[in-house]
């Protein structure tokens, strides 16, 4: 950018309504006619929302005046503005930019914000090795390697593996063990593998299949098999029929996975077709992949629109804009961290985005697929019939078969929202049952749940799930390691977890309910905790497990139902902890008894999963501690060259010996234990 210029004066100290409208009217009359970003902010000084604008005093001027003709939406942002910021740009296109990385940075609430790549699965060719391999991995990394994906459709990346593991004889081992072993592995036995770890492998061997994987990920199937046939026919010619029959089975693997992949379209062309279903709170979208002619596979999102950018002078109806301006947004977070394809067709957006938005897109998606290694320039389409007119070929059959991708893309995105509110229908009916079977005054939309972990008194550890409109979220759990109790000691334990968890008095959020897993002593030492913190207001309660005790005595068997504990309070809400709590019976089945028991199961299996972590990586250092002659020096020398311990099971003890300069008689004494 060439220019950017950023203003902000002191915020009002009087936090009325009215004088907060002051205050903004007369820093908006400071703001120059230009282009630009700006950024709402609340009390405390956190970013509310970001939003861009052609001109900045137009689109600021309809948020400070006319409030009684704003939208519920609109409305209940600017009663959380007190302060606004500006950053100024030379063009639209700077402002596109500026605004997708400042959401992205800043993940405003009220913003749109897609999930996160990270959660796919990537396919990664080491390339940089010297005998590179293929493995799926979660996270993208700068680190010179080939990245395909991310694939949102799990199956898609199990099929690719299966073919690529079975018939292309890659290496497979860490790079730990292949510089380890003594012999070729089973992989190599059973043809799976040219074994260059022990063996003399021709390096153009393995890069012709290696070359061959990369071009069936890139989708270049159709190329590969004709190449596959000729080096099957050439090897059969030279009587070399080991090799021969290899590449018979990658042929017939390669041949079935081009079938498996819809054949849509005659001519080999990478398109993405968007798709979109919008209604007047949640916008769905749908992306069809199509490489070389073939659907490869589909991206489906749900966009809740929860602000409204507010009417600007002369302008009668919003709807369009903000159709606009979710489109925009969503195709720019969407290609952030995914290469465009030579083509993107978005029909349903032909009467929304106008064609100086167009080029602003084409030139966001060149540079993000320069930022990230392609040289490809997209061209983005908003009809389908001036798409058709840009290829070579111009039939009627390719013509019909775009039109169905374009309403199957569109029936997807409809689907998705369909699914999304029978999820929102499903949930929001199990919070009113716990609404009304706790006679709360609203739904608990943010439910946090805490569980204990710990064997025998070590490794104690505390999980904290949170539970957002009845579903889980999972970026907000948090684990504990707990410090100040020394054995067994639950009571204790659960102290520390509270007061840990409402430390932060400046910056404190109260979930709606505080759920403890345990019954009425539980309930008590959370009561004593939260009165001493002064948080009395918090609402807790107890959900106390089924059990059954039989009496060897007598043939019955006594049980208990799954029940919650609540808290007994006085008068004037304050807790009574001195005082029996009240126990209700959850009724099997019932929609409170589904919600409450899915989230402690949940908090408990978060706590087990992260003691045992614990337990097993101090158990490997309580074993090279026992090793008598294994000092300071020489376990960091054997940890940096071994990071997994366990795999010394399956090592040459020799060679372990010589590359750590251990004594064997060590290095044995560590696999007997390891083994023990």
């Amino acid at each position: 950018m060439k220019e950017k210029s950023l203003m902000n004066l002191e915020s009002p100290q009087k936090t009325g309504m009215s004088s907060r409208l002051k205050y903004l009217r007369e820093k908006l009359s400071q703001i120059p006619h230009k282009p630009g970003v700006y950024l709402h902010k609340n009390e405390s000084g956190d970013i509310l929302y970001v939003g861009k604008a052609k001109d900045l005093v137009n689109r600021l001027k309809s948020y400070f005046y006319g409030i009684e003709n704003h939208s519920p939406k609109t409305r209940a942002l600017v009663n959380k503005i007190y302060d606004f910021e500006i950053i100024i740009t030379e063009n639209e296109y700077e402002s596109l930019l500026l605004e997708n990385n400042l959401i992205k940075h800043n993940k405003p609430n009220y913003n749109i914000l897609l999930r996160d790549d990270k959660t796919y699965p990537y396919i990664k060719v080491d390339i940089q090795e010297e005998w590179p391999k293929v493995t799926v991995v979660r996270k993208r990394k700068k680190d010179g390697s080939i990245y395909f994906g991310p694939y949102t459709l799990t199956g898609q990346v199990i099929q690719l593996m299966n073919v690529i593991n079975r018939f292309f004889p890659l290496i497979k081992c860490t790079p730990t063990i292949f510089k380890t072993v003594t012999r070729p592995c089973n992989y190599y036995d059973i043809k799976k593998c040219l074994g260059p770890c022990k063996l003399a492998v021709d390096k153009k061997e393995y890069a012709t299949h290696l070359n061959n994987v990369i071009a069936i990920l890139s989708g270049k199937s159709k190329d590969i098999l004709s190449k596959i046939k000729k080096e099957m026919l050439l090897a059969a010619e030279a009587l070399n029929f080991e090799k021969a029959a290899m590449l018979r089975d990658q042929l017939k693997a390669v041949s079935q996975l081009t079938e498996n992949q819809s054949v849509t379209l005659s001519e080999e062309i990478d398109i993405d077709i968007l798709g979109s279903y919008w209604s007047s709170d949640i916008a769905a979208f749908y992306v069809a992949q199509i490489r070389t002619g073939k659907v490869v596979g589909g991206d489906s999102y749900i966009i809740k629109h929860i602000a409204e950018e507010p009417i600007e002078d002369g302008k009668l109806d919003n709807i369009k804009e903000e159709m606009q301006r979710i489109y925009m947004t969503f195709i720019c977070q969407y290609y952030t961290q995914k290469n465009a394809p030579d083509n993107v067709l978005f029909s349903k957006a032909e009467n929304v985005i106008n064609s100086e938005d167009v080029l602003v897109l084409e030139q966001f998606l060149k540079e993000k697929n320069d930022k990230n290694g392609s040289n490809k320039r997209s061209s983005f389409y908003l009809n389908k019939a001036n798409f058709i007119k840009s290829l070579k070929a111009k039939d009627k059959i390719l013509s019909k078969k775009i039109e169905s991708l374009v309403i199957h893309a569109n029936k997807n995105a409809e689907s998705k929202y369909s699914e999304h509110i029978k999820m929102e229908e499903v949930s929001n009916n199990l919070l009113t049952s716990l609404k009304e079977f706790l006679n709360l005054t609203s739904i608990p939309l943010v439910i946090e749940c805490f569980d204990i972990s710990t064997f025998q008194g070590t490794e104690t550890v505390a999980s904290q799930v949170v539970f957002k409109n009845g579903r889980p979220s999972k970026n907000s759990y948090k684990k504990y390691i707990i410090k100040s109790v020394i054995g067994q000691d639950d009571f204790a334990s659960l102290r520390e977890v509270i007061r840990r968890r409402f430390k932060d008095r400046d910056n404190l959020q109260v979930p709606n309910i505080l759920l403890i897993d345990g019954g009425t002593p539980q309930i008590r030492e959370v009561g004593w905790m939260l009165k001493s913190l002064g948080l009395e207001q918090v609402y807790f309660l107890g959900l106390a497990k089924a059990r059954n005790e039989k009496n060897f005595t007598s043939s019955t068997v006594a049980s208990s139902e799954e029940r919650i504990v609540i808290p007994t309070r006085g008068a004037k809400g304050e807790l009574l902890p001195d005082v029996a709590p009240e126990t209700r019976i959850l009724q099997q089945g019932s929609g409170e008894y589904k919600l409450l028991t899915q989230i402690r199961d949940e908090a408990h299996r978060f706590a087990i999963t992260f003691h045992r972590q614990r337990r097993d990586k101090n158990s490997l250092k309580s074993i090279l501690q026992e090793i008598r002659g294994l000092g300071a020096k020489r376990k960091k020398k054997l940890v940096e060259i071994y990071p997994n311990l366990k795999d010394l099971i399956h090592l040459d003890l020799k060679e372990v010996s010589e590359r750590t300069k251990i004594p064997m008689y060590i290095i044995q004494q560590i696999v007997e234990k390891l083994k023990s």
